[in-house]
């Protein structure tokens, strides 16, 4: 089967496919730092990590307080649960407002937003919602203003969240959508469309602005898409080119401690990949990290405490084969 009958037929019957191979991962003590160092260029290698309670893929991940959150995925469309880096220990918290996977997702002013994804029939929605970690409930936003989209990217800066890029349904073409919700007027902006428009693509906050990383457009992924970094400047409103992804690539995991952003796994012209770079906002440069244990796609990402966890993803490129391991990269030495 072409990539292209894989991604039709994904289109159509991808929520149908369960995905069930389990990493094989003995449990290994993880090195304990007190204080922060410089990340050197190799850090040491990946360690296996508490498992998900149940396989999912095509999910995002945020960090609030220390915790990180995930939310939907290929599997597990209703569920929302949170990991406890220290006592090394996941939970499920109270269910979606409604089945999402390809979802944007990001925390701030100690809540987390969802933002849009797509639905059971791999159609994108337009859904803002807002969790409470506190009473444990989510409430309905304000919704996006230009329509539904699913495999955008979404994060926070400045006291305001940012949605970027997308597509309508599972396979559809990118659009370039742009819009940044204030929570002090509860009402959404919209920005200046991306230079080069993605979905599948990966988005983070620095502390120079809001980074659009790599993607594709329905079943096209070609260097100037895959490989494509922009980034958005608040003060200016403007989007200008960066450093482009050393491995272009779409369908990554992405995470940011706001000094890094590093991507990771993902699919393209060559299949799966198990690549991680880490990009430095201040000098505009790329590091390759160690490569994942295997390639794997729709893979959740997050940074705690100097640490960077991969979660989840499919280890089939351009379908779904979900895995429940997590994987742990210590990022100092």
């Amino acid at each position: 089967m072409t990539r292209h009958d894989h991604l039709l037929h994904t289109t159509l019957s991808r929520r149908t496919l369960a995905g069930g191979i389990a990493l094989a991962a003995t449990m290994r003590p993880l090195a304990r730092t007190s204080a922060r160092q410089a990340t050197p260029a190799t850090p040491p290698g990946w360690l296996a990590g508490p498992a998900l309670p149940a396989a999912r893929s095509e999910l995002p991940a945020t960090v609030l307080d220390g915790l990180i959150y995930i939310a939907g995925g290929f599997g597990t469309e209703t569920r929302f649960s949170r990991f406890d880096p220290v006592a090394e220990t996941w939970e499920d918290l109270a269910e979606l407002p409604a089945p999402r996977h390809h979802l944007g997702l990001t925390s701030l002013d100690g809540a987390i937003y969802i933002v849009g994804g797509h639905d059971l029939e791999n159609v994108g929605a337009d859904t803002f919602w807002r969790y409470d970690p506190a009473a444990d409930v989510w409430e309905d936003g304000p919704s996006l203003p230009q329509g539904p989209r699913g495999a955008l990217g979404c994060a926070a800066l400045d006291g305001a969240i940012y949605a970027v890029g997308g597509a309508i349904a599972l396979g559809a073409e990118a659009n370039g959508d742009v819009t940044r919700y204030d929570p002090s007027a509860d009402a959404w902006e919209t920005l200046p469309p991306l230079t080069i428009p993605r979905e599948h693509l990966a988005v983070a906050a620095s502390t120079t602005g809001i980074h659009a990383i790599g993607g594709r457009s329905s079943i096209d992924v070609p260097p100037e898409l895959a490989g494509a970094h922009e980034r958005f400047d608040p003060a200016t409103g403007v989007w200008e080119a960066r450093a482009a992804l050393p491995v272009p690539r779409s369908g990554m995991g992405v995470a940011s401690d706001g000094e890094r952003i590093i991507v990771l796994g993902g699919e393209g012209e060559r299949g799966l990949y198990a690549d991680a770079n880490a990009y430095d906002p201040d000098t505009d440069t790329w590091i390759a990290l160690p490569d994942l244990p295997g390639g794997r796609h729709g893979v959740a990402a997050a940074i705690v405490a100097d640490r960077l966890y991969a979660i989840g993803g499919s280890t089939l490129a351009w379908s779904v084969q979900n895995v429940p391991g997590v994987d742990v990269l210590d990022l100092v030495g």
